[in-house]
């Protein structure tokens, strides 16, 4: 395979620990999130400002995209049941695509249904006027995309898609707090659900 397009998302909020801190996940330095406008898994316009909760943990995934984005939406799914019901109240899971050439939100919704999970997917609407969109929030969230061409064309998982490329991204969740600032990174190869649930339960507190 050859590399046709590569998107280096900076990380320049990802400035590692200050001084003491009570997080398991990577600290990042506050960082204001952009606001921005999507489409959920019912083609329903979303935005930032529709949530009110204490915490926001938000992964990235695409529904072709295999074991690994379905073990971190597992995984997500699995600190917010070690949650309290008081603590799940003030939070909020949300999931955005990495591949918004494939991912409408017709197969978000079925992908939600595969992986039994019940929070908001997001994609854009029209991929030739929002990719510049959907790239800066990314960028925002210090998620790195890469796409690269296959040699033959393959059958995207449940669909009857051919995909003629991959999607390589950072598999993460991030962690945003009250005043709408990425805190805390967590990513899947470190993931701990006990310890998750704690930095939940630790920016819900503030």
């Amino acid at each position: 395979m050859r590399a046709i397009l590569v998107a280096i998302i900076p990380l320049m909020f990802f400035s590692g620990c200050i001084g003491v801190t009570d997080f398991y996940g990577k600290t990042l330095h506050p960082s204001p999130i952009v606001e921005f406008e999507l489409y959920d898994e019912h083609g329903e316009q979303f935005n930032l400002s529709m949530i009110d909760s204490d915490v926001i943990m938000v992964g990235f995934i695409h529904t072709s995209c295999g074991e690994e984005c379905d073990n971190l939406t597992s995984s997500m799914h699995q600190a917010y049941n070690l949650l309290s019901t008081r603590d799940q109240e003030r939070v909020t899971l949300l999931s955005i695509t990495t591949d918004p050439w494939h991912d409408n939100s017709n197969r978000l919704f079925h992908y939600k249904i595969n992986n039994s999970v019940d929070w908001t997917h997001l994609t854009v609407r029209d991929i030739n006027a929002d990719l510049a969109m959907i790239e800066s929030i990314w960028a925002s969230f210090g998620t790195s995309i890469a796409i690269v061409e296959n040699q033959t064309e393959s059958l995207a998982r449940c669909s009857i898609h051919l995909m003629n490329y991959t999607v390589d991204h950072t598999i993460h969740a991030i962690l945003i707090d009250h005043e709408r600032n990425a805190r805390v990174q967590w990513e899947y190869s470190k993931w701990n659900s006990e310890d998750v649930a704690a930095d939940i339960r630790r920016l819900a507190s503030e």
